[in-house]
């Protein structure tokens, strides 16, 4: 990972700046797989109402694992698990997002690794679950090199847009996806 990154747990100051990454790199990733409308004029309104009700009354972390990533020039990057939403599966990875100017650099195998160094015993034992845009390959390719298994396809995740469809990625416990992120780190 790039010398010029640092890692740090979010706080409420951090909100705009998490809104901000989340509307760039969404509309960036998914132009051409969600309907323009939806990117331009809905996305930047539901992002900022869900890190509003996220962040607004602080970070309750017994429900979330908030992890920055900072450059010089700003938020390079966060991740955020989900630590009491569809426990079925495991643990929740919500949000993966990199700005596009630090892909390539070590920022998201850096943010996995350091929340899962949060998680208690037995949160570490536990699996690691995603879902991602079935036609977001540059993510699947990412979570794949990962050694993450796609387990299932989901549809109707958007109420708005049926015909999208998603997968559920999974990885055994927390520990294997931190050995893994731990050892692409070493390497680069």
């Amino acid at each position: 990972m790039s010398r010029e990154i640092s890692i740090r747990d979010a706080t409420s100051d951090d909100q705009n700046a998490i809104t901000a990454l989340h509307i760039h790199v969404s509309q960036q990733a998914y132009a051409g797989m969600l309907p323009e409308t939806y990117l331009a004029d809905i996305l930047p309104d539901e992002k900022a109402n869900l890190w509003h009700r996220r962040l607004s009354q602080g970070i309750d972390p017994a429900r979330l694992c908030l992890t920055l990533a900072f450059s010089n020039d700003g938020l390079a990057g966060f991740s955020c698990f989900l630590l009491d939403e569809e426990k079925e599966f495991g643990t929740y990875l919500h949000n993966l997002y990199v700005n596009p100017a630090h892909r390539g650099k070590g920022v998201a195998c850096s943010l996995l690794t350091a929340s899962i160094g949060k998680f208690s015993l037995q949160r570490r034992i536990e699996p690691i679950h995603l879902l991602t845009l079935a036609a977001n390959y540059p993510a699947r390719h990412f979570y794949e090199k990962l050694n993450g298994h796609m387990i299932a396809e989901k549809r109707n995740v958007m109420a708005r847009y049926p015909e999208v469809v998603y997968v559920r990625y999974q990885w055994p416990s927390a520990q294997k996806l931190e050995d893994v992120t731990r050892n692409m780190l070493d390497n680069c």
